[in-house]
């Protein structure tokens, strides 16, 4: 096997970025909505996200610069985060474009809302998975931030729960992120 070395220190960020979501695969997408300063909803697609503490259980999500769901979270102390399934993949695209500040990613793809019950923070109500985040920290690494939040409830559609309680796997049909401009969905279980 011949192999090609990429040295950070001799590539742009942008190009290190680049390969380096290339090569971390599939990333799941945690679809952060939180309220801005006027109301409205703020819906962002983060593939930088994942688990970091089971007990008590603890969500992040990293922007990779100081971001308007970062900056709601840091006023409002809540976000939601909700699982996109693959078939929502068109509205989860739109909603990572940059939108004018007062205009409504949730409602300009159509999502209906409304405010979680427990953390200030809206819901949509078209997701099989939102997850209530109450803020803990945040925590910067050089020019990313990472939004920490503890988990306060956790809302599952009836419909994709398996019999052991558990979310099927198959039912939710998580999108994920590939590389590129490519997504990942679910077919196979192995």
């Amino acid at each position: 096997m011949e192999r090609v070395i990429f040295k950070p220190e001799d590539e742009t960020s942008l190009d290190t970025y680049k390969l380096t979501m290339s090569l971390i695969v599939p990333r799941p997408i945690a679809w952060v909505a939180t309220f801005n300063e006027d109301g409205s909803v703020n819906l962002a697609p983060y593939a930088l996200f994942s688990v970091v503490c089971t007990d008590p259980m603890m969500l992040q999500f990293t922007s990779r610069a100081p971001k308007d769901s970062y900056r709601n979270a840091k006023r409002e102390g809540a976000f939601t985060v909700h699982i996109a399934g693959v078939d929502q993949q068109p509205q989860v695209a739109v909603t990572s474009k940059e939108f004018p500040a007062g205009v409504s990613e949730a409602d300009a793809v159509g999502m209906t809302w409304k405010k979680a019950p427990n953390v200030n923070a809206p819901m949509l109500d078209d997701a099989r998975v939102a997850i209530e985040c109450e803020v803990h920290s945040f925590v910067e690494v050089e020019t990313a931030i990472l939004t920490v939040g503890k988990v306060k409830a956790i809302h599952t559609d009836s419909q994709i729960m398996a019999e052991d309680g558990l979310v099927d796997f198959a039912k939710l049909n998580p999108l994920s992120k590939l590389g590129r401009a490519q997504w990942g969905r679910t077919e196979d279980f192995v």
